[in-house]
């Protein structure tokens, strides 16, 4: 795991962390097996790293199917390694820790410094297209958080230079007008700008909100899906500590 692109934006109570390539891929999508012993030796490793438990962990499941919303918000109360398939994973429980597989994507930690819950979000362009941030800011509101008291740390994911696509249907929308723009070599987005936007929307104070500068695409200390990572994975982990 790599010091410097640690978050250090949460009180000590708040374990955070991101893993990096040498701590070895934490998912491989080429084999059937999600939980090959290596692999979950790999989860284990950097879980106690960082002073927790795998064990302890909601390991979190992205689904790509074709009735999928991207905005699944799911709180989770216990430990769950075989995996628990949301966009977001909530939790009110000290000691329950949730582990996020990722590349390229923004993978988010919101904490609530007052009521001391938090949450980890896969913001990826379907959620993101989905307002999945501006809706697990919503959801921690409905639960009692005041939204000047959320602290949002973004890990590392690709910058808009180097994300590119062939094409997008909301190239012309209001929400996106300053983080999606038609280039000569295809329209790029800005994912962690476009959800950081969202979160200042939706109240956060700029303050709290925390970007990784750390681009996947370019820095090889992380798996890159845009660089042809299809099978690597490193972690995103949060989880808060118990009295």
């Amino acid at each position: 795991m790599i010091t410097n692109d640690q978050p250090s934006c949460f009180p000590n109570n708040v374990i955070a962390a991101v893993s990096a390539r040498d701590d070895g891929t934490v998912l491989d999508r080429t084999i059937e097996n999600r939980d090959d012993p290596n692999i979950v030796q790999n989860r284990k490793d950097i879980c106690e790293t960082v002073g927790l438990s795998y064990e302890n962990c909601v390991y979190q499941i992205i689904g790509y199917n074709q009735n999928d919303t991207f905005d699944v918000i799911r709180e989770v109360t216990e430990p769950d390694t075989e995996g628990a398939q949301a966009d977001v994973l909530y939790t009110e429980v000290p000691g329950v820790g949730l582990f996020l597989p990722i590349a390229d994507c923004v993978g988010t930690v919101i904490y609530d410094s007052k009521r001391n819950v938090v949450a980890l979000a896969h913001l990826g362009r379907h959620a993101s297209i989905a307002k999945t941030m501006q809706k697990t800011i919503e959801f921690f509101k409905e639960k009692g958080s005041d939204p000047e008291d959320l602290i949002i740390w973004m890990a590392p994911s690709v910058a808009k230079h180097d994300y590119i696509l062939t094409w997008f249907d909301h190239l012309t929308d209001e929400d996106w007008k300053n983080y999606a723009s038609e280039e000569n070599d295809g329209i790029h987005l800005d994912l962690a700008g476009f959800n950081s936007a969202l979160a200042k929307k939706a109240g956060i104070p700029k303050a709290n909100i925390h970007i990784s500068h750390v681009n996947t695409a370019t820095n090889p200390n992380y798996f890159s899906h845009s660089l042809g990572d299809a099978n690597g994975r490193f972690a995103v982990v949060a989880m808060m500590k118990e009295a």
